[in-house]
């Protein structure tokens, strides 16, 4: 009789390369690998017991994504979050999630109220600690995206979710955050859970453009682009005036 084999279910299957990725996106996500950190190949092979082949693969994704930047004969590098993808990027989540908060508030969807409520309340036992309230403040804006059920803006809000995971990180990490943090999504699941969409969509929003605010004090160079700005604008109101 001849043996049986045991083919493993695809969906359960993820590539050594898609296993690289994810882990050193998160190191970037993270903080561990910080900006304009070189990706020395024989180092990270070893670190992460897999040969060079797969590791190239994993960094030219991450390339494509825009977690990575290659300098030809200089090497790879984790890039660098400058003022322009702070400003863009909350720009476009603010609307989106907005959008997001409004929906989901006026869902029929009874497993909001629980959901929500046991998210916030893990967020409550770990506003000491950044790095785990980051994950959990994560869940609670994929869980309002999907609670919008708007499947359109679901997939606008994916491809943007891990830039912003990021950007969160050095937002939270700033001190007494987490807490303030806390606030702004008690108010948005208040919101929501009592139906009120137009509320809903202001209290995301201002609690975005709060976190963007803490951005533009933290992000390398947001001063000086401040600065440059303010200067011009002085200097056009000068130009005006005479």
């Amino acid at each position: 009789m001849a043996e049986q084999v045991v083919v493993r279910s695809l969906a359960d299957h993820r590539s050594l390369r898609e296993r690289i990725v994810a882990r050193l996106r998160r190191a970037i996500i993270t903080g561990d690998l910080a900006p304009k950190s070189r990706l020395i190949e024989p180092q990270l092979a070893r670190q992460l017991n897999v040969s060079r082949t797969p590791l190239r693969e994993a960094i030219r994704q991450l390339e494509a994504e825009g977690f990575v930047t290659t300098v030809p004969r200089f090497g790879s590098f984790v890039s660098e979050i400058t003022p322009q993808d702070a400003e863009d990027l909350y720009a476009i989540r603010s609307v989106i999630e907005g959008l997001a908060a409004r929906q989901a508030a006026e869902s029929q969807d009874d497993a909001k109220r629980v959901v929500l409520g046991g998210i916030l309340s893990d967020l409550a036992k770990r506003t000491a600690d950044y790095r785990q309230y980051h994950e959990i403040s994560g869940r609670f804006h994929d869980v309002i995206v999907e609670l919008s059920g708007n499947r359109r803006l679901q997939g606008i809000y994916q491809s943007l979710a891990q830039h912003v995971s990021r950007l969160r990180t050095v937002s939270l990490a700033v001190r007494g955050r987490p807490k303030i943090s806390l606030r702004g999504h008690r108010r948005i699941a208040a919101a929501i859970l009592r139906g009120r969409g137009a509320e809903a969509e202001r209290a995301m929003r201002e609690h975005i453009e709060a976190a963007y605010g803490v951005l533009k004090r933290t992000v390398p160079g947001s001063t000086k682009r401040r600065a440059r700005g303010s200067a011009g604008t002085g200097a056009h109101q000068r130009r005006r005036a005479q």
